[in-house]
């Protein structure tokens, strides 16, 4: 495959990232890069996606566009030298640049501003209009003069003007040499021994005003609009072009204003300036891109390059070295062919940096602190905010807001900043910013680092769990982020660097932003380390960080360490009962209990919770922290009568206090799963919907703790057997976890084990091996092969592997699986119980009646001891015990199963139809109308049972017994009538079964299976047919 060169020239153009464009499409960086090196094509989907984006074709996405070619000026040259009539006035003292590249947005912009054209007018279509004053406006060296120039010849070309006339404007004494040079090229107008500028001037005017063809006069340089004023015609057919650094030009004209270029522009510009635009390769397209992207898009900085490129012949790839070492000589350097710009970056931006000093001083500090902050958005309120921070001249000058706007009048009348008023933020070039460090000595660059490293640690929020706080931390990231390169640089050891980068990670933490937040909490840590030494407590909270981080990342086996760490100093330094000393207790503990070491989980929690209680007192907030995993670890074990008080206890707290944090969504949560695994899924799922609104409101709908709570929903639902609701859920979950954290993540696992069993439930066998297959992997990768987790996702594989009569494969994961519970849990836990009830099925079905009788009853006892005898999930292990002890001819003791609650089978029936969407009474009508039809099950003996039928690898026809889990094949001879057929398709139907599947199965039209359940009511799960 081809790289995709036109998608990527398309994202640069737009000025786009990788990540940028990954956001808008709502999928990852790896994937957009996958694309543009064309090791991936993208699914339909994302190109739809994509041309909607661009605006383009998918052919046009797809192709390597053509480099244009450079403008010919043979026309225009001809235009102009060409004799007339009545001759016409050129004065324009510059060729066409035959390196002008791009800017026709611009062009086109000044174009109908000039001809009073709107775009959604016709052609041709235009007002009436005398003199118009336009002004293009920008920093120094952004190209202002050559689109000026470019314009008058395009216009000229197109027959627009019939004079083009040029005023140079740098000063007073430039504008009179431009006069006195139009008056010697019209002797009629102005006899020539005429000595008094000020009558050339008002004849020129004059006649300009009353000249009937039409004309452009252009001024450049305007920096000083009063300076200028005096000298343009008040009226008259004709257009007037200026050209200023000045960025408020009010009333005197309309302004376009100019800024850097576009990345491909800069890089066709770059080629043609070196004149190896023709012969380019796509690999010295990349390299061009990578040096116009080193210098900001800087025009004049581009065509310093180009110069450079043509004079030396040295390489792209070696300029770029050289620009990295040598950076302030290249950006002092012009070329020596240059005429139409002589001066170089540094030198234009010298002289406007010195007209700054000489009318501001505090205006040049400011814009010599500017340089240091990240260049987009600069909010104002750091600056007043930090004036401690500043020397006396600023601090003085940001303090009052009059002085501070004087300061940025001086700087934007050189549109050396911009100000975004409506945001409140400045912004300025990276090129001015590189200029203005370059000028300065390393220690000045260090002590400006430092105050700026401590102003942005002053306003940046200290508590980043607080929702509220996000946008603020989210309005100074990009600052964080240039005081992070500041550190780096100057390797900066203060508490104020490390504590920022602290901050800042533990924001990204709660974002999911792991690898963001680790390369943060790790300089924090090597700060903390250089600044204080390895044992001290500043040290350990650094330590405690990256704990957290690893632990929340899955990466149990790292996280430890830091943890141990991190405790052994709290406990040296601060002592065993400092409330330091309870986090990391706490921390440590919620690691175990992580890995489900339980017990050496619970001892670190009840110090924790002890020394929190005595310090803090029984209502704080961190104590109810530490209640609320205390009652996880109970609950994880099947504890619930420890954990529901504890857990009762702090959501009073959590909400008390704050009954819409995250922490309090959590506490519901984990109620919610208490009740639920005691299968009480009425009560549970209040609590469910209660956390799942407080997350989305405070998160947004597709952050990872959103998902959480969709996932919970969804597994509620499997348990109910409302599978047409958790699939979309599950789905969700799956989609925001894998955004988030990535799909080998250890919790991506987790929504791919539910859609596996799901997709088991719905006989979707093929689907569910490969999901549950997934999960496993990812499970046995991040928590090892003897984690819960992983024995949850063998007892899925294995129970379809026993559905399908693979009895071997599903023995040995059954096995596996018990061994983890038991190592795990205590014998009561539900998972241990539910994997003791399934591999009991495997056994009955093999006919190994004494190993599944004894099977049964442990999981029978489990199940009564930690659900209640009412349970579902007891009463249908119940009845699969009692129907194995019937067919052992134990039928003494399976009378006595019977007695222990009666009712119990219709109060299972009861609540199976109703989860299902089938009623008690179509339940009762599908059972006896099989009753008088089918074969008695040699197992349980009873007829009304049968869960599916289908085909041995005989051909003969085989039943499954749903009490006992039984395959049988009755005797031949005997079809099934049309009434037990369609008391089938019902039940069938209530279980989720699609139309088609089941008609496969009963050997019928699916249009018939529509018939026969239609007239009962009932539908399929996924409304498919």
């Amino acid at each position: 495959m081809q790289k995709n060169v036109h998608l990527r020239r398309q994202r640069l153009e737009r000025n786009w990232r990788q990540q940028d464009l990954a956001e808008q499409l709502g999928t990852t960086v790896v994937t957009v890069q996958r694309w543009e090196r064309g090791t991936q094509h993208p699914s339909a989907y994302y190109c739809v996606k994509l041309c909607a984006l661009f605006g383009l074709s998918a052919q046009e996405l797809g192709l390597v566009e053509a480099l244009p070619s450079p403008p010919d000026t043979t026309e225009v040259a001809q235009a102009v030298s060409t004799p007339t009539q009545e001759a016409a006035l050129w004065t324009v003292p510059y060729a066409r640049n035959p390196h002008f590249t791009g800017r026709d947005d611009l062009l086109k912009q000044l174009e109908l501003l000039f001809t009073g054209e709107t775009p959604d007018q016709g052609v041709g279509v235009r007002q009436a209009a005398l003199t118009q004053t336009q002004a293009i406006k920008g920093l120094g060296g952004i190209g202002k003069t050559q689109i000026a120039i470019e314009y008058a010849y395009r216009a000229h070309l197109q027959g627009r003007y019939r004079d083009v006339i040029w005023i140079s404007a740098a000063n007073e004494e430039t504008i009179l040499t431009s006069f006195v040079e139009l008056a010697r090229l019209l002797p009629a107008l102005v006899p020539q021994e005429e000595t008094n500028q000020h009558t050339i001037i008002a004849a020129i005017l004059r006649w300009l005003e009353q000249r009937e063809p039409p004309w452009l006069l252009l001024v450049d340089n305007a920096d000083d609009l009063s300076l200028v004023q005096p000298y343009l015609p008040r009226q008259g057919h004709g257009h007037i072009l200026l050209t200023t650094r000045a960025n408020a030009v009010g009333a005197f004209a309309s302004s376009v204003e100019v800024d850097t270029m576009g990345i491909m522009e800069g890089a066709h510009l770059l080629l043609r300036r070196a004149h190896r635009f023709s012969a380019s390769s796509p690999d010295e397209i990349d390299e061009a891109i990578n040096v116009v992207i080193a210098l900001a898009q800087f025009p004049l900085a581009i065509d310093q390059a180009g110069a450079y490129l043509e004079e030396t012949g040295c390489s792209l790839h070696d300029y770029l070295h050289i620009y990295q070492q040598h950076r302030s000589v290249l950006l002092a350097r012009r070329g020596k062919q240059t005429t139409q710009y002589p001066e170089s970056v540094a030198t234009t931006w010298s002289l406007s940096f010195a007209q700054v000093q000489r009318t501001n001083p505090a205006a040049a500090e400011l814009l010599q602190l500017c340089a240091f902050f990240a260049p987009d958005h600069i909010p104002e309120e750091l600056l007043s905010e930090g004036a401690s921070y500043w020397p006396p001249l600023l601090h003085d000058a940001v303090a009052d807001r009059f002085t501070f706007n004087q300061m940025l009048e001086t700087l934007l009348s050189f549109s050396l900043v911009k100000r975004l008023s409506e945001e409140r933020m400045l912004s300025i070039h990276r090129l001015v910013q590189t200029v203005q460090m370059d000028r300065l000595e390393v220690e000045m660059q260090r002590t400006w680092s430092e105050q700026v490293v401590r102003a942005v640690h002053a306003l940046f929020p200290a508590d980043t769990k607080d929702v509220a706080t996000w946008p603020t931390c989210l309005r100074y990231l990009e600052q964080v982020e240039a005081c992070d390169t500041l550190i780096q640089h100057h390797q900066l050891l203060l508490p104020e660097a490390a504590d920022l980068l602290d901050r800042t990670g533990s924001y990204f933490l709660e974002h999911t932003m792991y690898t963001q937040a680790a390369s943060l909490y790790q300089r924090a840590l090597h700060i903390c380390e250089q600044q204080w030494g390895p044992e001290h407590p500043r040290t350990a909270t650094s330590l405690n960080h990256l704990g957290i981080l690893h632990r929340d990342n899955g990466n149990y086996r790292e996280a430890e360490p830091f943890y141990q760490r991190a405790l052994r100093i709290r406990e040296q330094q601060l002592g065993p009962y400092h409330l330091d000393t309870a986090t990391t207790l706490h921390n440590l503990a919620n690691l175990y209990e992580s890995q489900r070491a339980y017990a050496k989980a619970e001892p670190f929690y009840q110090r924790a919770l002890r020394i929190r209680e005595q310090q803090l007192g029984p209502h704080h907030l961190d104590t109810a922290a530490t209640l609320h995993n205390l009652a996880i670890l109970y609950q994880d074990q099947g504890n619930y009568e420890q954990a529901k008080p504890l857990l009762q206890r702090a959501l009073y707290i959590r909400e008390s206090l704050a009954p819409h944090h995250p922490d309090t969504a959590a506490t519901l949560n984990y109620l919610g799963g208490g009740y639920q695994e005691q299968g009480k899924y009425t009560e549970a799922e209040p609590f469910y919907q209660r956390a799942f609104e407080i997350f989305e409101q405070q998160f947004g709908s597709s952050h990872f703790y959103t998902a959480m709570s969709l996932y919970n929903l969804a597994v509620l639902y499997t348990d109910q057997g409302r599978y047409r609701e958790a699939v979309p859920l599950c789905q969700r979950a799956l989609v925001i976890y894998e955004q988030h954290l990535g799909s080998l993540h250890a919790h991506t696992a987790d929504p791919l084990a539910c859609l596996a069993l799901l997709s088991l439930k719905l006989g979707k066998d093929a689907q569910a091996e490969s999901l549950a297959l997934r999960a496993l992997r990812i499970h046995e990768q991040h928590l090892g092969a003897f984690h819960p987790y992983v024995a949850l996702d063998l007892a899925i594989l294995a129970t379809l592997y026993r559905d399908q009569g693979n009895y071997k494969q599903a023995e040995s994961l059954f096995l596996r699986a018990l061994r983890i519970n038991e190592q795990a849990f205590v014998s009561t836990h539900p998972q241990a119980a539910q994997a003791l009830h399934e591999f009991a099925l495997l056994r009955h079905a093999q006919d190994h009646d004494d190993e599944a009788r004894s099977l049964y009853e442990r999981a029978l006892a489990a199940r009564t001891h930690t659900l209640g005898a009412t349970h579902p999930r007891t009463i249908e292990t119940r009845e699969r015990l009692m129907a194995l002890l019937r067919r052992m001819g134990c039928t003494q003791e399976a009378a006595q199963l019977e007695g222990v609650q009666p009712g119990a089978t219709d109060l299972l029936r009861e609540r199976t139809s109703a989860s299902r969407g089938v009623s008690m009474e179509q339940s009762t009508a599908v059972a006896g109308a099989w009753s008088s039809v089918l074969p008695a099950c040699p197992g349980c003996q009873l007829t009304a049972e049968v869960l599916k039928s289908g085909k041995n690898r005989s051909g003969s026809q085989r039943f499954r017994c749903r009490r006992c889990q039984l395959y049988f094949t009755p005797q031949p001879g005997t079809r099934q009538p049309d009434q037990a057929r369609k008391a089938q398709a019902l039940a069938l139907a209530g279980q989720g079964m699609s139309y088609r599947r089941i008609a496969r199965q009963l050997g019928v039209h699916h249009r018939t299976v529509s018939a026969w359940i239609n007239v009962h009511g009932s539908t399929c799960m996924d409304g498919s047919l």
